[in-house]
């Protein structure tokens, strides 16, 4: 009976890892692509996280990108050759299918991640739109990340 129960937790164990991975999402119905992104930073056009950080588009961090003693709440902060007054645009909470393509100007100051808002990044190689499905706690200093769902577009214009 203990051989049992042992069993069965080990295999719920793994069965919890396994789903809790910070890869891609693909058991999901949405033509988007599914990612946790951290303080590692991403790189929305190679789907990965580079681990030298030489290609990351950006991370999140719990400071303005633009005012850094703006705090706690989290923030998607670009890198750092990309200008962060006018790198990203909140959309609101509005659908991804609703945008077609990169704004024509983006927030000199961007308002920190809100869970179901929508929003268009300049990236190193292009433009990506996202929206925030769920967000960590931005006072846990341990790592803080960002769930969300993408479209990359190395054009301005976006294909879903």
């Amino acid at each position: 009976m203990k051989l049992n129960r042992t069993i069965f937790m080990i295999t719920l164990l793994t069965v919890t890892i396994f789903f809790s991975c910070d890869k891609k999402d693909d058991d999901s119905d949405s033509s988007y692509i599914k990612v946790k992104i951290t303080h590692y930073g991403y790189d929305f056009s190679e789907e990965k996280v580079d681990s030298t950080g030489t290609t990351n588009d950006g991370d999140i961090v719990n400071w303005s990108p633009v005012n850094p003693q703006n705090r706690n709440h989290l923030w998607y902060r670009p890198d750092y050759t990309i200008d962060a007054t006018n790198s990203q645009k909140d959309m609101g909470d509005v659908s991804l299918e609703s945008i077609t393509s990169v704004p024509a100007s983006f927030d000199a100051d961007p308002n920190p991640l809100q869970i179901g808002n929508a929003y268009v990044i300049k990236c190193k190689d292009g433009y990506a739109k996202f929206k925030v499905l769920d967000l960590s706690d931005s006072d846990d200093n341990t790592i803080w990340w960002a769930k969300i769902e993408y479209e990359f577009s190395s054009t301005g214009q976006f294909d879903k």
